[in-house]
């Protein structure tokens, strides 16, 4: 498993498919946390507004919990947004939410799980997690088509265990 930086040589190939969250799952969660924070200010200008002598009090309150809550959610949904798996013919380009991209071999695949939810992760042989992804992805069917041409003797072990 190497990583890749997507600009390592001057024509990268185009991938067959991509795998990712629908884009409406990551940008609602964002609008989530945008609301969140603009709420907390709100909140917290109405509070200066009412010249309360304790206003700091509730300043202080509304901007670290609903403003750092809405931050939160903010900023995971922009980590959500990142991951995806480009997927070529002999390889997969991974993305998580929170790492570099690195190139997986088809031949590093070693076991395939199903798990709840419909996800599906990739190990290498010494049980290192390759990738993640859920059967309601886009790009999902294509991938598992892929995985059963690249690691039919992985995917037969996942589909009779419960996949």
């Amino acid at each position: 498993m190497t990583h890749y930086d997507g600009a390592a040589d001057s024509a990268p190939a185009k991938p067959l498919f991509v795998v990712q969250r629908y884009p409406s799952q990551h940008l609602v969660a964002r609008g989530i946390g945008i609301l969140f924070m603009v709420g907390a200010v709100v909140l917290a200008a109405t509070e200066v507004i009412e010249r309360d002598p304790l206003a700091y009090i509730g300043v202080t309150v509304w901007l670290t919990t609903l403003g750092g809550l809405g931050a939160i959610i903010f900023f995971y949904a922009l980590s959500l947004g990142r991951a995806r798996i480009l997927v070529f013919d002999d390889h997969l380009v991974v993305r998580s939410s929170r790492r570099r991209a690195r190139i997986v071999p088809a031949s590093e695949i070693a076991e395939l799980a199903a798990l709840m939810s419909g996800r599906v992760r990739g190990k290498d042989a010494d049980g290192r997690m390759l990738f993640e992804t859920m059967r309601v992805y886009q790009g999902f069917p294509e991938f598992a088509s892929w995985l059963q041409e690249k690691t039919p003797r992985q995917w037969a072990e996942m589909e009779s265990v419960g996949g």
